[in-house]
Order: structure tokens, then sequence, then C-alpha cells
């Protein structure tokens, strides 16, 4: 079985003083674009949030709270509390994500990303026996240095507009 992680615990310094995933786009909360997406696809479902607000939208996922830090730290808390043989890791500012996707991905052989023609991306597939050199991790890094040496790595492709992420203020115009 699979569990997404829906990480969304950063500090977004770049949007501006307001927290990104609370700002609307398209009608809801940013956060609420992919969390719809991993719930559509019927999947087991657990946030990592460091910001209260965050994790009142977020009321159907087992949530774990961090204080604001590096995603590895985001990464790591949320692989912690998953039992299942792997992780679909997906971003909490990606609104262009949906449950076809994450079912495509979260059915590939793992390890698996997201791939938009140049580099990979989330949302990822890591299996259970990755956990421990990906909780390894330090910074503001994710997965993505592990994978993309993986030689059994399956690469979903992906148009870049789907893999787009919110950044700044001006992304969600």
């Amino acid at each position: 079985m699979t569990t997404a992680l829906l990480l969304a615990a950063g500090s977004s310094r770049r949007f501006g003083p307001t927290c990104k995933l609370q700002a609307m786009y398209q009608g809801k909360p940013l956060v609420r674009h992919p969390a719809d997406a991993i719930l559509q696809a019927g999947l087991q479902a657990v946030a990592v949030v460091a910001d209260p607000a965050v994790e009142a939208l977020l009321p159907e996922f087992r949530i774990v709270r961090v204080h604001p830090g590096p995603q590895s730290q985001s990464l790591r808390a949320g692989l912690d509390m998953i039992t299942d043989d792997r992780a679909l890791v997906v971003l909490g500012d990606m609104p262009h994500l949906d449950a076809a996707l994450l079912l495509r991905i979260a059915s590939a052989p793992a390890p698996a990303a997201a791939f938009d023609g140049s580099r990979i991306m989330p949302p990822a597939s890591i299996p259970v026996t990755m956990f421990p050199e990906v909780t390894g991790l330090t910074g503001d890094r994710g997965a993505a240095s592990l994978l993309q040496t993986r030689a059994d790595l399956c690469k979903i492709p992906v148009s870049r507009h789907i893999l787009k992420d919110v950044d700044l203020l001006s992304d969600l115009e």
C-alpha cells in the first residue's frame, strides 16, 4: 500500500509575508488543490504542517506538526509516520496535480518520480527500503538528489505546466 505524504510546512519566504498555502487559487486555498487530488486518488493521507491555520485546512489528513524548518526535516517527520510499503511525496504548493497522475506515480514500480523532460520532481514514490537514506538528508533537500542516482528509477513523463509550483505571489495569476 501507499500513503501520500503532503509536505505543507515550508516557510515560503519568497512568496511574501502571508502563508502561500492559505492563499486563494481558483476558488480555494492553494494547499487544498494537491490535498484534494490525494483524497480523490483514495490514498491514505498524512500531512506535515508547521502552521495551525494550514492544519485546519486539512481535516481529512493525519497531521504531523513540526517547527518551521528545512524540507528534509518535514520529509523525515512524515516518513517516520508511514508504515506502508511506500510513500508518495506531494508538495503543498503544486496546484495542478490530479488524482490520475498521483495514481500513475503511486502504481509505478518504486522508486518513481514525475519527469518534466529534463529533471525529476515531486510527486515521487519512495519505497520503504529507501526511507533510511531519505531520512538521512539534511537542509532544504528533498529526495530528488537520491532518486536521480537510482538506476531503477521509473520516470513518469508529465507536462511542465502540471508540475509548476507556486513560489511567488505572481505565480497565482
